[in-house]
């Protein structure tokens, strides 16, 4: 009873820090073979291209990055895929929206 009990508590945990997390996500691009394609959301069409610029200037062939709703505005998380080296140029091409707002489509309108 008691096993129950503590894993359907460990599943509803579980469940609700997906929901933030999945909340505070405001798109995903997903890079291969030089191409960037949006995965989640609408990130600025200026950002694709400059994403798919740095992907071919430094020849990755895969690899995702995840715009991220912080106390600051929007900040860029990139997977394991993308060399150290590389997060700053995609930091470069990201220019935000006035107002630190980050789009986010339909939820963020309502």
């Amino acid at each position: 009873m008691l096993l129950t009990l503590l894993f359907m508590f460990a599943m509803l945990a579980l469940g609700v820090a997906l929901m933030l997390w999945h909340a505070r996500l405001v798109f995903t691009v997903e890079l291969r073979d030089g191409t960037a394609r949006v995965r989640r959301g609408k990130p600025p069409t200026a950002f694709l291209r400059g994403c798919e610029d740095v992907a071919r200037q430094y020849r990755l062939k895969r690899g995702r990055i995840h715009a991220v709703r912080a106390d600051g505005g929007v900040q860029l998380r990139f997977s394991r895929d993308l060399p150290q080296n590389t997060h700053q140029a995609f930091r470069n091409v990201w220019t935000p929206p006035p107002g630190g707002g980050g789009g986010g489509g339909m939820r963020a309108t309502g």
